[in-house]
């Protein structure tokens, strides 16, 4: 949805789902739009936190509000634009996927992880059903625009991610320009079957479930078969020196797809 079409009563209706689902009630408080329901949402804008990326042709803006729940203080509401210029969304990030924890903390931090996908899920379908645009929503308009197919390039593209609607959008992107791809749904599916006689690049969302895209390159790369693929990390999360060795390339999302095109053809020569 354009960002100029969307509405204070929609960031409200977002609002009220999200307490409902994070929290089992309607008395909890949580940050209040100013503003009346028909007013555009661009006048409270300021309550979000702006996380804006790049400049120029390349911005990709993203705005996030912290809205917690009752046993994680740093979950977040999204509004982004991904992939598709000019097009926004609502997602929950649940932040807690860029850490792994070892020693007595992991089990309860795993299951700490698992609590906050379970209401990530709740609240992203409930406001999939009060017509709250989605990742869903972005999938809908690459799967109907018309755009232009590229003849197959030969270039094969093991894509990991555990987001199915967003990992959906991107594999359609990909394959309309000229890629093959293989799509799997978590880091130790990539670890498993990356083999360099059927991909020439693994594009890998870092944030995932079970095992997340650095630690999974890192397996790959101390293996001699699948070290000298080419590995190309999506993050939401900020970079350390140690993930920075990690990998062959990164892209901070959100982005948009010309500017994934434009890495890819950077890693692997023009295609």
């Amino acid at each position: 949805m354009r960002l100029e079409s969307m509405t204070v009563g929609l960031l409200r209706r977002v609002i009220d789902i999200y307490r409902e689902k994070a929290y089992g009630s309607q008395d909890v408080p949580l940050p209040e739009p100013s503003g009346s329901d028909d007013d555009p949402l661009s006048v409270t804008l300021e309550m979000f936190q702006d996380e804006t990326l790049r400049e120029g042709d390349q911005a990709t803006r993203r705005y996030v509000l912290r809205l917690g729940n009752p046993r994680y203080p740093f979950m977040k509401l999204v509004l982004q634009e991904h992939l598709v210029e000019g097009e926004f969304f609502f997602g929950v990030d649940t932040h807690d996927q860029m850490f792994q924890l070892d020693g007595a903390d992991a089990d309860e931090f795993e299951r700490l992880k698992r609590y906050n996908m379970e209401i990530k899920e709740a609240v992203e379908i409930a406001w999939g059903k009060a017509d709250v645009p989605t990742a869903a929503h972005i999938k809908g308009l690459v799967e109907t625009r018309p755009r232009p197919r590229a003849e197959p390039n030969g270039k094969r593209i093991l894509l990991v991610d555990d987001d199915l609607e967003i990992a959906a959008t991107v594999a359609m992107l990909l394959e309309a320009r000229g890629f093959h791809v293989q799509l799997v749904s978590d880091g130790r599916e990539a670890v498993e079957c990356a083999d360099p006689a059927q991909h020439d690049l693994i594009l890998m969302d870092n944030e995932m479930r079970h095992l997340n895209g650095f630690v999974a390159c890192r397996v790959l790369k101390s293996k001699p078969e699948t070290r000298d693929i080419p590995v190309l990390i999506a993050t939401a999360g900020s970079l350390t020196l140690e993930q920075l060795d990690a990998a062959d390339g990164f892209m901070v999302k959100p982005f948009r797809a010309e500017l994934l095109f434009s890495i890819l053809e950077h890693m692997l020569g023009r295609v």
